[in-house]
């Protein structure tokens, strides 16, 4: 992938305004290739301002990810995100509890956090700009990921059940403001909950297309009951 990858900088993602321009739109689409999110290898964390002392950090335990990728034109692919906001864990009942309620996610109206990208640039072969948008509380704003390509490998055959597959390893970084999502709760000046929420994604893509229904990674996660690896 990162060898095809290197010919596509600073493209982007045209949008389908007219029916001419939506026939090409679908034959762009046919170009790309929806690779999996393995759910055994992916983190998304979170960390923010803390009275000035050391950050508090947590992440969601529960999401999933829908990635179109198309590598000879890595603009046209397209990337979207469902997290579980009840799902946020910082490793303390009580903060967490505050965190889903009004004060915060407010988890009651708003179950779920959601990414739609916009658009996607290539900087170098490895690393890039993901554009989209953020749903949080309702509240859609922009958000910009920085993300870097970190291996494209095929998994040893000496690993059983991965089937020597292609795998992706990503990882990624962003910023939150949280009064773009309505998140405007201040329990006191000098509140130990920061405005800006500094956000850590990473995660294994894989190419599922010839995986067994004993795969690991291409199931793991998909199919209730499926056992994981120790790894």
């Amino acid at each position: 992938m990162l060898h095809k990858l290197s010919r596509f900088s600073n493209l982007s993602v045209p949008f389908a305004v007219t029916t001419a321009l939506l026939i090409g739109s679908n034959a762009a689409l046919a170009d790309r290739k929806e690779w999996t999110l393995d759910k055994g290898h992916a983190h998304i964390g979170w960390d923010v301002y803390h009275m000035g002392l050391s950050r508090t950090g947590g992440r969601f335990n529960s999401f999933g990810g829908t990635f179109m990728i198309d590598e000879d034109d890595f603009s046209n692919s397209q990337v979207s995100f469902t997290v579980d906001a009840t799902s946020i864990d910082s490793n303390h009942i009580g903060r967490d509890n505050h965190l889903r309620g009004e004060d915060y996610l407010n988890v009651s109206k708003n179950p779920n956090i959601t990414f739609e990208s916009t658009k996607l640039e290539m900087l170098t072969p490895q690393t890039g700009k993901l554009y989209g948008d953020l749903e949080l509380r309702g509240v859609s704003a922009p958000i910009v990921l920085d993300f870097t390509m970190v291996r494209d490998m095929n998994y040893p055959a000496f690993l059983p059940n991965y089937d020597e597959l292609r795998v992706i390893g990503i990882e990624a970084t962003g910023e939150i403001l949280r009064l773009d999502h309505g998140m405007d709760f201040i329990a006191f000046l000098g509140s130990p909950t920061g405005l800006s929420i500094s956000l850590d994604l990473r995660f294994d893509l894989v190419d599922c297309t010839d995986a067994k229904p004993t795969n690991i990674p291409c199931n793991w996660g998909y199919v209730d009951g499926f056992k994981g690896p120790s790894e």
